[in-house]
């Protein structure tokens, strides 16, 4: 309507941020929610394969966990890497760029011929997942309305379990015609598929323009305003004070290492607790029911309460406040883990706690997500994203490790699940301290 159309001489930010939606901002956003579906099919697609490629390599249980852990060291090395790239040069080449690194990487594990082939496949593949976990949500936040904007990228997040879903039905497809090949295969060209759609339709960041302000920022960004239908504007901003220097040197600054040191501990302790349940669970539930396919089964059910606690915990965080759904969705997880000890061997209680269990886990990891996310100016929000992740790869390597010791030590369940609960309040008790870089609840 045109009561509804944007005054000229505004912030185009503003604009875009209290209007309603358009078809060029739910492309961003829904290209981003592909994207991240990918993702959720390649990190777990070694695990689809797994069993078929120990029959035929005669791998050990050692040599499939190493393979296993590769994905964990890409995507260190890909948030580190990628992440300040997505703040120096932008988001939309940071994104194309991961999209080329996971098609690569599946591509080259779909053609591996033995272990260090393979290792190499999913350590690139991880770089591409690990560089578009700090970028695909934050481009949907910073496209979406301001009253929206969590839950946008709560929607990226809830692509996710998704994919692994999708990944799941994928496997059960190829196996018998083209082998666990066909599994890697699918993903990478899954992931070029993608890479001309997004090319074509993926906008740059308004925020990363704005403020960054790098070479032809004044008509890069009248374009993208183009196509928005966003009048244009005559000159850019006032350039914040930090972004005149590169990255690194900006988040090296003492204001933001000791915001990073905080994170680093709360998202690591998070982790923690996040791959205990996520590795142990399935397994913990086959063993103590007696029967293989239940472990499948409950990690499936964690999956659909995955996708509808991550969209969810969004929209809630918008609503109710990013900081009250973190306390909440920890606190609850935290529960949810200890009494997964008491019945991981009761198939009528798993039922009701399996969903329960995935809702409150990706319900939290959007809620740290934006924690993180939010303690950071807009031109240090990838990369802040990017190295406060990394340090959750610390705790994703080693709370199923530890777990697996307390187990192997002969404590029952129940007591390891209670102790491995406590780093998720330890995490949501550090997160409350964080501080946030805009207006908000």
């Amino acid at each position: 309507m045109a009561s509804e159309a944007p005054k000229p001489g505004g912030d185009p930010r503003t604009i875009l941020g209290t209007r309603r939606m358009t078809g060029p901002q739910y492309a961003v956003i829904g290209l981003c929610v592909l994207i991240n579906m990918i993702d959720g099919y390649d990190i777990l697609a070694l695990a689809q394969a797994g069993a078929a490629l120990k029959r035929e390599w005669g791998l050990g249980d050692a040599a499939l966990g190493t393979l296993l852990s590769m994905n964990l060291v890409g995507m260190a090395l890909g948030a580190l890497g990628v992440s300040p790239v997505a703040d120096q040069w932008g988001r939309r080449p940071a994104i194309l760029a991961c999209l080329l690194f996971m098609s690569a990487g599946m591509a080259l594990s779909a053609a591996s011929a033995g272990f260090y082939p393979m290792a190499a496949g999913r350590i690139v593949t991880g770089i591409g997942i690990g560089g578009m976990t700090s970028t695909a949500g934050m481009l949907a936040l910073e496209y979406a309305p301001f009253r929206r904007r969590e839950f946008a990228s709560s929607c990226v997040a809830g692509a996710y379990p998704v994919g692994t879903i999708v990944g799941a039905y994928v496997a059960v497809l190829v196996l018998d015609s083209w082998g666990w090949r066909g599994i890697f295969w699918a993903g990478s060209a899954l992931s070029l598929l993608l890479f001309p759609l997004a090319f074509g339709w993926l906008a740059e960041s308004l925020d990363f323009l704005l403020s960054r302000q790098p070479r032809q920022a004044l008509a890069r960004t009248n374009r993208a305003l183009r196509r928005m239908a966003i009048p244009a504007i005559a000159a850019l901003p006032p350039k914040p004070e930090g972004a005149r220097s590169a990255v690194l040197s900006e988040i090296v600054q003492p204001l933001h290492v000791r915001e990073l040191l905080k994170l680093f501990l709360a998202h690591a302790l998070n982790m923690f607790a996040w791959y205990f349940i996520i590795n142990w669970g399935p397994p913990l539930v086959s063993q103590l029911a007696g029967d293989d396919k239940a472990g499948p089964l409950y990690s499936s059910w964690v999956s659909y309460g995955g996708i509808a606690g991550a969209l969810a915990g969004g929209w809630l965080c918008g609503s109710w406040g990013v900081k009250r759904m973190m306390w909440a969705t920890m606190l609850a997880l935290a529960a949810l883990i200890a009494l997964f000890g008491q019945f991981a061997g009761d198939r009528q209680m798993l039922w009701l706690i399996a969903p329960a269990m995935g809702a409150m886990l990706f319900a939290s990891a959007t809620a740290n997500w934006l924690t993180i996310a939010y303690a950071f100016p807009p031109q240090l929000r990838a990369t802040g994203l990017g190295f406060g992740t990394t340090a959750g790869r610390v705790g994703a390597v080693f709370g199923p490790i530890v777990g697996g010791r307390l187990l192997g030590d002969g404590l029952a369940v129940g007591t390891v699940c209670a102790l491995m609960a406590v780093p998720a309040v330890l995490s949501a008790l550090t997160f409350s301290f964080a501080r946030r870089m805009e207006p908000g609840r």
